[in-house]
C-alpha cells in the first residue's frame, strides 16, 4: 500500500524539460540578438561582451531569471530598436513611402483627420495629449505590471511580458522595413522624396519644451534610430494591448480602457506623430498578439483578490511575495508534492513504538499507540525531525492527554 502510494507521488513530480513548437521563439530571439550584437557599433565590443555574458548568466540566477526569461522579447525589441541606427543605409530600404499613408488616409476616411486635429491648437491641449503621449506610454507599462503581479494569477505577467514585447518587436521590424512618413513630415517637407539623412522632429512635442523651458523631446526625437517609422503606430499598440490585459484582470473597468486607448490617439494624431491609419495598424497588431496570448492566460477566481490567494499563502507581506517570485504555480505544486511524497517517508521510517511510562507507586503501565491523526502529521506533530517542539511541559515530551492523562487525575 505504501509502495503504491510513495510511486503514485514520485510520478508527479517533474522530469526532463519537453521542448515544443514554441520554444522555437527562442530561436527568432537569439537570432535578432546576435544580428544586432554585430550591427550595434557603440558601447565597444569588450563592454557588449560583458553585459551579453551578466546577462545570459541571468537566467541561472534565481529571482532574477523569473525576471529575464519572461522580458527577453522586450530586451529583445528595445536592443534591435537601438541597433537600427547603425544599419548600413545600402542594406535599408531604398524607398521611404511620403503620400502613401495620407493618401490612404483621405480614401479610407474622406480627410486627413489628423490634419484636421492637429490645426487649432492650445496650452491646455498640449497638456492634456502630452499627458498619455509623453509619460503614460512610459510608465504605465511598469504601473500595470506591478498592479497584475500583485492581484494577478501567477503566470499572467509572463504571458503580458511576451505578449508586449513581441508586439513591439513586429512593429520595429514593420517600420525598418515598410518605412513611412509621418504627419510632422507633409508639414515641414510637403510631398518632396524622403531619405535617411533627415533628422526626426518631434512635431507637437515641440510646444511642450517651450512649455517646459527644456530641450527634452527636441533632442530626443531628433536622434531618433528610427525616423520614418510611422507605421504601425505603436503608441497605440501599446495602449490597446495595455487596455486588453487590464480588462483581462479587471473587467469592470473595461469602459475606461475604451477611453484611454481614444485619449491616445487623439493625442498622436493632434501631436502631428501619426496618422489614423497607423493608429489602426497599431492596434491590429495589440490585438493579434493578445488572440494569441489568451490562449495561455490561467483562468481569474472571483473568490480571490492577490496573487498569494491563489498560491494559498495565507500570511500576507513583502516577503510573501518576494517568495512567490520563484514560486509560481507549477513549482508551487511541485512543492506541495515533493512534501507529500516527504511526509509519507517520515511517517513510515519514524513511526513510534508504544512507550512504557514509571509510576508513582513502581508499577509500570503501558502507554496506547498514538492515534493515526498524530502520527500522519509530522509538520505540527512531535515525530518529524524537522518540526519544533510544541509541548507545554518540556521540549520534546509529549503532552499528557496523548498518554489517556487528563488534569483531573490527581494523586491523593
Amino acid at each position: 500500500m505504501f509502495k503504491t502510494r510513495l510511486n503514485t507521488l514520485l510520478s508527479k513530480l517533474p522530469h526532463s524539460r519537453k521542448w515544443t513548437f514554441y520554444d522555437l521563439q527562442y530561436v527568432l530571439i537569439a537570432t535578432i540578438m546576435i544580428a544586432s550584437f554585430f550591427l550595434i557599433e557603440s558601447p565597444s565590443l569588450l563592454p557588449r561582451i560583458l553585459l551579453s555574458s551578466l546577462f545570459i548568466a541571468s537566467f541561472w540566477i534565481p529571482y532574477i531569471r523569473r525576471f529575464t526569461v519572461p522580458a527577453l522579447p522586450i530586451f529583445t525589441w528595445l536592443i534591435t530598436f537601438y541597433a537600427c541606427q547603425f544599419i548600413p543605409i545600402n542594406y535599408r530600404p531604398t524607398h521611404i513611402f511620403v503620400n502613401l499613408l495620407p493618401t490612404l488616409e483621405r480614401i479610407l476616411y474622406g480627410a486627413n483627420l489628423s490634419e484636421i486635429i492637429s490645426k487649432h491648437t492650445h496650452p491646455v491641449l498640449d497638456i492634456l495629449t502630452w499627458f498619455p503621449y509623453g509619460i503614460l506610454h512610459f510608465t504605465f507599462p511598469f504601473v500595470f505590471s506591478t498592479l497584475m503581479f500583485i492581484y494577478g494569477p501567477p503566470g499572467s505577467l509572463p504571458v503580458f511580458a511576451k505578449a508586449f514585447g513581441y508586439m513591439n518587436l513586429a512593429g520595429v521590424l514593420t517600420q525598418l522595413f515598410f518605412p513611412n512618413a509621418s504627419p510632422w513630415y507633409e508639414i515641414i517637407y510637403g510631398s518632396a522624396p524622403a531619405d535617411y539623412s533627415i533628422p526626426g522632429d518631434a512635431g507637437g512635442l515641440l510646444r511642450i519644451d517651450k512649455i517646459l523651458g527644456l530641450d527634452l523631446y527636441g533632442n530626443t526625437f531628433g536622434s531618433s534610430p528610427l525616423v520614418f517609422g510611422a507605421f504601425p503606430s505603436l503608441h497605440s499598440g501599446c495602449a490597446t494591448i495595455e487596455m486588453l490585459f487590464f480588462a483581462y484582470l479587471f473587467p469592470r473597468m473595461k469602459p475606461f480602457c475604451v477611453l484611454y486607448v481614444l485619449w491616445m490617439w487623439f493625442a498622436t494624431m493632434y501631436l502631428t506623430h501619426h496618422y489614423m491609419i497607423d493608429l489602426v495598424g497599431g492596434s491590429i497588431y495589440a490585438i493579434l498578439a493578445y488572440a494569441v496570448a489568451q490562449n495561455f492566460l490561467p483562468k481569474l477566481n472571483s473568490d480571490t483578490r492577490t496573487r498569494l490567494g491563489y498560491l494559498g499563502i495565507t500570511k500576507g507581506g513583502f516577503r510573501s511575495y518576494i517568495y512567490s517570485i520563484e514560486h509560481d504555480t507549477e513549482e508551487y505544486h511541485r512543492v506541495f508534492d515533493e512534501e507529500a511524497v516527504m511526509k509519507e517517508i517520515n511517517v513510515h521510517r519514524h513511526k513510534p513504538e508504544p512507550l512504557r511510562l514509571e509510576m508513582t507507586n513502581g508499577e509500570m503501565m503501558e502507554s496506547p499507540a498514538l492515534s493515526p491523526t498524530c502520527s500522519s502529521a509530522p509538520s505540527s506533530g512531535y515525530w518529524s525531525p524537522t518540526s519544533e517542539p510544541q509541548s507545554p511541559i518540556t521540549p520534546h515530551s509529549p503532552s499528557l492527554h496523548h498518554f489517556g492523562f487528563s488534569n483531573n487525575n490527581k494523586t491523593s
